[in-house]
């Protein structure tokens, strides 16, 4: 329903735009851009990647060791549990169970701080493109640019490659401004 709602509201909203242009004579010029695509392959998408990947590399080390440990422990538990009593079992079935809680419970700390962090970098990088197809459309002279609910795009109005330059272009003059 939604989507049929946003297909009809840019259908009439182009519809508006060629019959304000066609009173002045004026061709519109229509764009469309793959966000998807952009996110996936701007260089500052790439950036952000690795400084969670960094940023958390810590808490991942500390989970594969809690991860060992408790294989070392059950291995353990394996091999002497015949020689153990019915308390001794029962207080290390607790204990690799406790363990096995434990982990489980930081895994899924860490996975929320994660994804709490990658949500705030890709917000930076939506605004990024956001203001990359800004820059694009005013100095191409678009009259409109879509970018959500689009079915079917033609490549002639296709002005991802140009964002995707742009930001790729910024990108690398922070890294030069940073190197300097």
């Amino acid at each position: 329903m939604l989507k049929s709602f946003l297909h009809i509201s840019a259908f009439t909203l182009v519809t508006l735009f060629s019959q304000a242009h066609a009173a002045e004579d004026k061709p519109v010029k229509l764009g469309v851009v793959n966000v998807a695509l952009l996110l996936e392959q701007a260089p500052q998408a790439e950036l952000a990647s690795e400084k969670l990947k960094k940023e958390f590399v810590k808490e991942q080390q500390e989970l594969k060791d809690l991860a060992k440990k408790l294989e070392s422990e059950q291995s353990n538990y394996e091999k002497n549990k015949t020689v153990m009593s019915n308390a001794q079992l029962a207080t290390k079935e607790r204990e690799l169970t406790m363990m096995t809680r434990e982990i489980q419970r930081r895994r899924n700390d860490v996975q929320e701080l994660i994804n709490l962090r990658r949500n705030e970098e890709l917000a930076k990088i939506q605004n990024l493109v956001n203001e990359a197809i800004k820059t694009i459309g005013e100095k191409q002279g678009f009259d409109l640019i879509m970018y959500e609910g689009i079915a079917y795009t033609n490549s002639r109005i296709d002005v991802t490659k140009d964002v995707l330059d742009y930001l790729k272009t910024e990108s690398n003059k922070k890294r030069s401004d940073f190197n300097k």
